[in-house]
């Protein structure tokens, strides 16, 4: 293992987890830290693609890392069973990671987006923020010096606007898509190619096969702005 080798954090193995963590490996990565202290569930096992029946019950993380390490030679999955819904528990694992890690925020929780886009910007860190829902996803790669979750969204939308998972429908396709764009991303901030695509909010559309980039503008007095790039949010 060398020092250049990538290390990627996956915080959430569901429905967009689990293809992400699919398009880390087919990207060659090695090196993965799967975030998860959940159950598989035999209702999700349609978009949760590492797993099967026989894994209802099981730990999401330590069935994904297992899946992970058959499918690589040398893949070094390791399994942190950290409570999602706490930030000041993600707050603390990014610390001890270090800013080189890249973090993929694969969760269905608002709150935690939030969370893990203000720790990477406390962190000087670098990550993927994504969501899906219906037949729309986004997702937005968040490095220092770039625009950030919080110049696209200011906060967490009221719990009664957002429609749920049961009343927008999830589909699998669209879910394997978005984790697959969200491992594309990751790979290119980990091999530094994502300088123009950070900050950006990609849509994707995904009943009609379109992605649109939405420009990523720094938004004035913004934490990221004050952070790491004052001239940009200036």
């Amino acid at each position: 293992m060398t020092a250049a080798e990538p290390r990627y954090v996956v915080l959430g193995a569901g429905g967009l987890g689990c293809p992400a963590l699919l398009g880390l490996r087919m990207a060659g990565a090695t090196r993965v830290d799967i975030v998860d202290h959940d159950r598989v569930d035999a209702s999700n096992l349609a978009r949760q693609v590492l797993y099967d029946l026989g894994d209802v019950g099981a730990r999401k993380a330590e069935v994904a890392a297992r899946r992970l390490r058959a499918a690589g030679i040398d893949a070094r999955a390791h399994v942190r069973r950290i409570p999602l819904d706490r930030p000041e528990a993600l707050a603390a694992l990014l610390d001890e990671l270090g800013r080189d890690a890249i973090v993929l925020e694969c969760t269905d929780a608002p709150a935690l987006k939030f969370a893990c886009n203000d720790a990477l910007v406390a962190h000087g860190g670098r990550g993927v923020i994504g969501a899906a829902l219906g037949l729309r996803g986004q997702a937005i790669a968040v490095q220092p010096g770039s625009a950030c979750y919080r110049c696209v969204y200011e906060a967490p939308p009221p719990a009664e606007l957002l429609p749920t998972c049961a009343q927008a429908g999830v589909l699998g396709p669209a879910v394997g898509s978005v984790g697959f764009f969200m491992a594309t991303l990751a790979v290119a901030l980990a091999n530094g190619g994502a300088d123009e695509a950070a900050g950006r909010l990609f849509v994707l559309e995904l009943g009609s096969g379109i992605i649109r980039p939405l420009a990523g503008r720094p938004r004035p007095g913004c934490s990221c702005g004050r952070a790491h790039a004052p001239a940009a949010c200036s």
